[in-house]
């Protein structure tokens, strides 16, 4: 029998929906199934910007007579949802069905007979493909489950600021959080087992991030074991290796569990933990996941997935290429190779780049002048990593992940025209160095023969 579908998708999350989109615009017949799932906004996100113009305001105390601790967050969360709402319009179900997708309101799971598909409000669906797009939980850690002590996760709703708060875990939401709560005047205090915070990230950047935290009173504690977490009154123990940390709160930042439950993915062949390829195929081949929480990886995950439906199943996953980024103050967004990877990849054929943020003109005007950017190129001007930490990182990073894209070298860059001033000319700052590293003697010494030549030819 024929398929009905090209593409089955299940998860109405912002990863499913973008995907169907995706695959509708090549022409392809797509369902869309919602399996109790709802786009979410990044409300960390929007409160990390809040924070950080409170903490703008709160500099100006020798001018403004204004106190964080009198702030009422009820108008903050009526904003947040106000832009959820708005931008719930990208994804309305009439502007779905526009493109040609068909939008299944329930909840299904796989089955093999009668026949192989997605079972779902009595019908089976047949398609060519199968992704798995739904949404994820934060993980509990299991000294935790069960337990009758109430915690935060990063899905909390922030309703009141503690006076203290222990955050265990540093997953990126988890690190931003946690200078969203300092900055609204709660004491943080942040429980790892990495010996610093961002371990995924390039060491040296990870250390600028995690120094500006600290400077702004946030404690970082290293532990490899936490024992359990006891009630005392209004106040939370927790136990780790020879001491306790007390605080108001506790919330939890580990990661995120998929949400798999009542797929019956056994009818597929497919155990947990699901096992993928680089293609994002299952045990089965005609089943795909996408696999991670982050949007930006999600919808890079997405783009290979369709490429695999769109012609033969030959495009491979490669993350050296994906932006990553932490909305933290200062910024921090990276893509590529960590310079250990790369000299671990590369050997002596790496060049490290440094420029600090604190020589731009525009980081002096706006007084943001922590940051740095770390570029890492191999001798020939190739770019293999970038790591950015300040002020507009995020914004930035999207040049260097253009220029990787296209195999563009270091030295492409000197043929750009930049504003000034401009935080962006701390990527021409960057290229002016290499061009130093690099510099050929003997070009040099004919260069400076050339000038005397022509000193010597004016009359």
């Amino acid at each position: 029998m024929p398929a009905d579908y090209d593409f089955v998708i299940i998860g109405y999350s912002e990863t499913g929906i973008y995907a169907a989109i995706q695959a509708a615009r090549k022409r392809a017949r797509v369902a869309l199934i919602t399996q109790n799932c709802q786009p979410k906004i990044p409300r960390a996100r929007v409160l990390a910007h809040f924070a950080k113009t409170i903490h703008q305001v709160s500099r100006s105390r020798p001018f403004f007579d204004f106190d964080v601790r009198s702030l009422r967050l009820d108008p903050v969360n009526r904003y947040v949802d106000a832009i959820a709402q708005s931008h719930q319009e990208f994804y309305d179900p009439a502007k779905l069905e526009g493109l040609g997708i068909e939008l299944i309101s329930g909840s299904g799971e796989f089955c093999c007979k009668p026949q192989t598909g997605f079972a779902v409000n009595g019908r089976i669906l047949k398609a060519r493909s199968y992704l798995i797009a739904t949404d994820y939980t934060s993980a509990i850690p299991a000294f935790l489950e069960p337990s009758a002590i109430p915690f935060l996760t990063p899905d909390s709703i922030v309703t009141e600021i503690p006076k203290s708060i222990a955050i265990i875990g540093d997953d990126p939401i988890g690190v931003e959080l946690a200078q969203l709560y300092s900055r609204l005047g709660a004491q943080v205090t942040m429980l790892i087992r990495q010996a610093h915070l961002l371990a995924i990230a390039d060491l040296e950047a990870a250390f600028l991030v995690q120094a500006a935290l600290e400077a702004e009173g946030i404690r970082v504690i290293n532990t490899l074991h936490i024992r359990g977490i006891q009630q005392n009154r209004n106040q939370k123990i927790i136990e780790i290796e020879n001491t306790t940390i007390e605080a108001d709160e506790v919330l939890i930042a580990v990661g995120w569990q998929p949400i798999l439950a009542n797929l019956n993915l056994p009818a597929m062949g497919i155990q947990e933990p699901i096992q993928l390829n680089d293609r994002l195929q299952t045990v089965h081949r005609r089943v795909y996941w996408v696999a991670h929480p982050l949007q930006s990886i999600a919808r890079y995950q997405s783009d290979v997935v369709i490429k695999n439906l769109s012609s033969l199943p030959i495009f491979k996953v490669d993350y050296d290429r994906v932006v990553q980024s932490v909305a933290t103050d200062p910024e921090f967004a990276w893509i590529g190779l960590t310079e250990t990877q790369a000299i671990r990849r590369y050997r002596r054929d790496v060049i490290v780049l440094r420029q600090p943020f604190h020589s731009l003109m525009q980081a002096q005007i706006t007084g943001a002048t922590t940051g740095l950017c770390k570029l890492i190129v191999r001798r020939d001007g190739r770019i293999v990593g970038a790591h950015i930490v300040g002020d507009g990182a995020i914004e930035l990073i999207h040049l260097i992940s253009l220029a990787m894209s296209e195999n563009l070298r270091l030295q492409r860059f000197d043929r750009f025209s930049y504003a000034s001033p401009a935080l962006a000319e701390v990527i021409k700052n960057a290229v002016h160095e290499w061009h130093t590293l690099k510099r050929n003697n003997f070009l040099q010494d004919l260069q400076e023969s050339y000038f005397a030549w022509q000193r010597k030819r004016v009359k």
